[in-house]
């Protein structure tokens, strides 16, 4: 029991990990490719073009 408990802590800290990763490159995109995007588009339609950009075939 103790060594699934371990598993899924790892599985947590994992993607705490990666949601920490996006959010942060996510905000350098946002930054360095569209400075003034707050104004002229919403969060989403960025995050779209960020994973159409860097994933294309996945979307």
């Amino acid at each position: 029991m103790e060594a699934e408990v371990n598993k899924l802590e790892l599985i947590f800290q994992n993607a705490d990990s990666d949601r920490d990763y996006i959010q942060s490159r996510l905000e350098y995109e946002i930054k360095t490719n569209h400075p003034d995007s707050g104004a002229q588009k919403d969060s989403v339609t960025i995050l779209k073009e960020f994973f159409n950009f860097h994933f294309p075939d996945d979307i």
